[in-house]
């Protein structure tokens, strides 16, 4: 050992920093306790960043992560890498394979998770308890979770966003409450960045929009983007796709295919699928459902929506996201199955009467947070400022 590191001693700090820098998450948590000096270069932000990079660009270190909920039972599963996918051809050819993740409070708060972006994952509580409002980021390569502050107003119906923004190397976390009379009082925004670990108030958009309670989000372009309609009651009606610019914290609509604009009753999940925007539009009930699969090929141009395929399974519910870009992931009554051109895996052994909220998006082992103060929930640091 003592040979060892007397080689390592020799060796230039860039030579040491681009070899660390490759190695995973699980390795590099224990040789911060070789030196104070690796601990400290380690634990730095640019080494987090490199490391980061490093990872997305390597698919051993790349999978899926996937989340169903509902008032009674929750579970966070991680798929182990997507060569393990590419070799057995469909999400679920072997669930055994699948991890099952631990949320940082043995589910206590009935944590929801509702955004993951660069191995950080967002979880929130979705319940009307003395705990609405809860949020909390959490890194599981890591095992470190932060708890933020209370929002500024608590329980809500409420929808969040989350990712990344590369430009301030920030990562920001949406919340949209909806007051309980909400045709006469206008949806509320609020916004929490890492950097500035505080709640505020955002100018809402010009328009009003109404989005079902837990919608799902996506991030494209650099912007979150979730399915809306406008109010019934309040002239013509338009589905449209309301948007969120990371950077500029403005809002601004994404116009759906022009066939789907007009229809009411139009069930729509925003989905993301080979970087493109996507949308699964559902019409009908029941054994009557119908859904289609369409993609934005030019981001912001109507015309340019495409679609792909209708999903013709029968006596499934939901489609849930696509882990790769010809594999569809649904579920029926019973199970999920995920469904490919070659082949078709399920996953039998989870409680699915009456799920609420099921999640699937991409993971990557990450450091994040390895560098940031633990925050406690309710501490001083609200602001109830407009931007």
């Amino acid at each position: 050992m003592s040979m060892s590191m007397s080689i390592w001693q020799w060796l230039p700090k860039e030579i040491i920093t681009e070899i660390l820098s490759w190695l995973p998450v699980k390795s590099l948590i224990r040789f911060r306790c070789v030196s104070k000096a690796w601990c400290s270069l380690i634990s730095t932000s640019r080494f987090i960043a490199t490391h980061l990079n490093h990872s997305l660009s390597n698919s051993q270190y790349q999978t899926s992560i996937f989340a169903c909920h509902n008032y009674t039972f929750h579970t966070l599963l991680l798929y182990p890498s997507y060569q393990e996918i590419e070799q057995k051809g469909d999400f679920f050819a072997n669930p055994s394979d699948l991890i099952e993740l631990h949320d940082p409070f043995n589910h206590k708060y009935s944590l929801h998770l509702v955004g993951s972006s660069n191995g950080l994952l967002c979880l929130a509580n979705m319940t009307f308890n003395n705990e609405s409002g809860l949020c909390v980021l959490w890194n599981p390569s890591i095992q470190k979770a932060i708890s933020l502050p209370k929002p500024n107003l608590g329980s809500l119906q409420q929808t969040f966003g989350f990712g990344y923004e590369p430009l301030t190397d920030d990562y920001k976390l949406v919340r949209l409450m909806n007051p309980h009379d909400c045709k006469t009082v206008p949806p509320l925004f609020e916004i929490y960045t890492l950097r500035t670990g505080i709640w505020r108030f955002i100018t809402a958009p010009d328009s009003r929009y109404t989005m079902k309670y837990w919608s799902s989000s996506v991030l494209v372009c650099g912007a979150l983007h979730w399915s809306t309609h406008t109010p019934r009651h309040q002239g013509a009606f338009c589905n449209v796709i309301m948007s969120f610019n990371m950077k500029d914290e403005a809002f601004g609509e994404v116009g759906m295919p022009k066939s789907l604009q007009g229809l009411e009753g139009l069930d729509v999940t925003v989905a993301l699928i080979d970087g493109l925007l996507a949308l699964v539009p559902c019409t009908g009930f029941g054994i009557e459902a119908s859904h289609a699969v369409w993609v934005m090929k030019e981001y912001g141009v109507v015309e340019s929506w495409t679609k792909l395929y209708d999903v013709r399974i029968e006596g499934f519910q939901r489609v849930i996201g696509f882990p790769k870009s010809d594999e569809v992931l649904v579920h029926d009554a019973d199970r999920f199955f995920s469904c490919g051109p070659s082949s078709r895996g399920y996953l039998e052994d989870l409680p699915l009467c009456g799920l609420e909220h099921i999640y699937l998006d991409a993971y990557v082992e990450s450091l994040i947070l390895l560098n940031v103060a633990d925050l406690v929930p309710g501490r001083q640091g609200n602001s109830s400022g407009g931007s």
